[in-house]
């Protein structure tokens, strides 16, 4: 065990220096555990394959700004995350807001793949959001899925930031009446992942 990690010790820091070679031998080690991570979370094998790639390019792209010494697969798995919650947040209807949670939720507590415990944890979180009025939550989605900012809501919208801000905290407020302290907590966690 103590072999790998020297072995990937001095892989990842010939990666930063730029060595193809070092590349590809991280790509082999690493590449089959993201596979099995994504093609549990992504709808489908295309999409899977294609955030697969991304990432590693991804990886690619900044290996000058990566730390020598440190393990590239958390870096690895950050990126992959990242780009499955871009993907959800893009294509932000109810079923993607779903498989966002779960896609979370699952990557969040480094699970295999999403447990029955997850699909009922990410449903629950979904229905809660489904009760909240129209308009609210499509605000609501907006700021805290697709990323946009009060202000950016509010140009949609065509009303003022004021009234985004109150439909905001209307719709938490709801939703933390409505899952109860430990769903809303799990919520708010899932929320600061994808911001």
């Amino acid at each position: 065990m103590k072999n790998d990690e020297n072995d990937e010790v001095k892989l990842v820091s010939l990666l930063t220096e730029g060595d193809k070679i070092a590349f590809s031998k991280l790509y082999e080690r690493y590449s089959p555990a993201l596979l099995h991570k994504l093609n549990r979370l992504l709808p489908t094998e295309e999409l899977m394959l294609e955030i697969h790639q991304m990432a590693f390019v991804r990886l690619w792209d900044m290996r000058a700004k990566i730390i020598p010494g440190q393990s590239i697969w958390p870096l690895i798995h950050t990126i992959a995350r990242n780009l499955a919650v871009d993907y959800f947040r893009r294509s932000a209807t109810d079923e993607a807001v779903r498989k966002a949670l779960l896609t979370q939720a699952t990557l969040y507590y480094e699970l295999d793949e999403p447990t029955d415990a997850m699909e009922q944890l990410s449903d629950e979180l979904s229905k809660a959001i489904d009760k909240l009025p129209t308009k609210r939550k499509e605000i609501f989605l907006l700021c805290k899925f697709q990323g946009k900012s009060y202000e950016e809501a509010a140009k949609i919208h065509g009303v003022s930031v004021g009234t985004i801000k109150d439909h905001m905290a209307k719709a938490m407020r709801f939703l933390k009446q409505e899952l109860g302290t430990k769903l809303f907590m799990l919520l708010i966690t899932l929320l600061s992942l994808l911001s």
